[in-house]
């Protein structure tokens, strides 16, 4: 039996390794294999065009899991809330540099610039303002690149998380440029050969007009650069349409907190050590845990809820009326109390720790108001640096 365990183990252990290694070459190494491909095809003409389009496919498909994944590494505090610093497992002391509520608008936008760099790295011939609009969204796909590039290098450097997430986000950016620099110039080379090629006579007067712009190279720098203003149009109504509002690109960049075009301006930071009623208060759901107020402990503000200040009311009582007692309780909670907090690293977690100290919630209350001769004020004034006997005279 011992043998089977072992075995078993074993097993466990080495798909964890080869799990491990998988996830490391498909976030690290796998981007730079891609990149290194696309500068190839990039910079030889003889790569044959099934190889290159899914290359191409391959690139914006992981790079757009990846980037939403690394986005999701870096933060997940919203502007408006105040971050949480010596978190047992944070990663970060900054918030979200895209704004959540905003997420779909950036995704829109982004995805039209994808499906267009796709449709024209295919190396066929469309109807020549199919291939002006196409191009215009791949134009309209770097230069939101840009933006998004700028967006995330202030903070670069910041901390560990950062220095690892933001250089592989900056890379798919590379990577979408380069694609779409190969893809435009084989799109021109591609026309303007069929054009010559093929003495096709124009339908109409629209498509005799528009051959005569894309004949030029000038005219796949210009016109596609106008075409940008109607397909910008389509996506801010698809984006209205979806409670996006018409601002919503613009508000995905903006309505955040630390980031370069950032305007909003967050709580500050709040931070828990020790106390793990503090980290309840401060990770749970809102609605479980009840958060009322912003606090100070240790000089620095933390979040407190109604538990935490009966919690800390009842120990200052102690502290008042039996101070020997006190120590001895202090003792057993810095004792267990902050290895329990190492393990609220989950709002669920947090909220199961709240439910399960209701009880003494309650006995906290129950002796707070048995012994005591203003208990309210004495829970109303913890965590604010003051004493209720500054307020109401001695209450002991």
């Amino acid at each position: 039996m011992d043998i089977v365990e072992s075995l078993l183990e074993a097993v466990n252990q080495l798909l964890g390794i080869i799990i491990a290694l998988a996830v490391f070459f498909l976030c690290f190494i796998f981007p730079i294999i891609l990149t290194v491909k696309n500068i190839i095809h990039l910079v030889k003409r003889d790569v044959p065009e099934k190889q290159k389009q899914k290359c191409t496919v391959i690139t914006m498909v992981t790079g757009i899991l990846l980037s939403a994944f690394d986005i999701a590494c870096i933060s997940d505090y919203k502007w408006d809330e105040p971050v949480v610093i010596n978190e047992p497992l944070g990663f970060t002391s900054i918030h979200e540099p895209f704004s959540s509520d905003y997420a779909l608008s950036l995704f829109l936008f982004a995805l039209a610039a994808t499906v267009c760099l796709v449709i024209l790295s295919r190396e066929k011939v469309l109807p020549p303002l199919a291939a002006a609009l196409c191009v215009s969204g791949v134009y309209g796909g770097m230069i939101l690149s840009l933006f998004y590039v700028s967006q995330l290098s202030v903070n670069l450097l910041n901390d560990d998380i950062t220095l690892i997430a933001i250089p592989y986000l900056l890379l798919f950016c590379v990577n979408y440029i380069i694609i779409s620099a190969r893809v435009i110039r084989e799109t021109i080379l591609l026309y303007t050969a069929h054009f010559r090629e093929n003495d096709i006579e124009p339908k109409n007067a629209l498509d005799r007009h528009l051959r005569k712009i894309l004949e030029k190279s000038a005219g796949w720098i210009w016109f596609p650069i106008l075409g940008i203003i109607p397909i910008t149009g389509l996506l801010i109504i698809i984006c209205i349409l979806f409670g996006q509002g018409p601002t919503g690109i613009i508000k995905a960049f903006t309505e955040t907190s630390d980031w370069a075009y950032s305007t909003m301006i967050s709580p500050p930071p709040v931070e828990y050590e020790g106390h793990y009623l503090c980290t309840v208060a401060v990770n749970g759901h809102e609605k479980v845990v009840k958060p009322t107020r912003l606090g100070i402990r240790h000089g620095v503000k933390i979040g407190v809820n109604r538990q935490l200040c009966i919690a800390n009311a009842f120990e200052q009582l102690i502290e008042d009326k039996a101070p020997r007692f006190h120590k001895w309780v202090r003792f057993v909670y810095d004792k267990y109390g902050y290895p329990i907090s190492k393990h609220i690293t989950t709002k669920l977690r947090a909220d199961l720790v709240y439910i399960a100290m209701k009880p003494l919630e309650w006995i906290f209350l129950l002796t707070l108001y048995l012994f005591d001769n203003d208990p309210e004020s004495r829970i109303a004034v913890q965590y604010t640096g003051r004493h209720v006997r500054e307020f109401s005279g001695d209450c002991r």
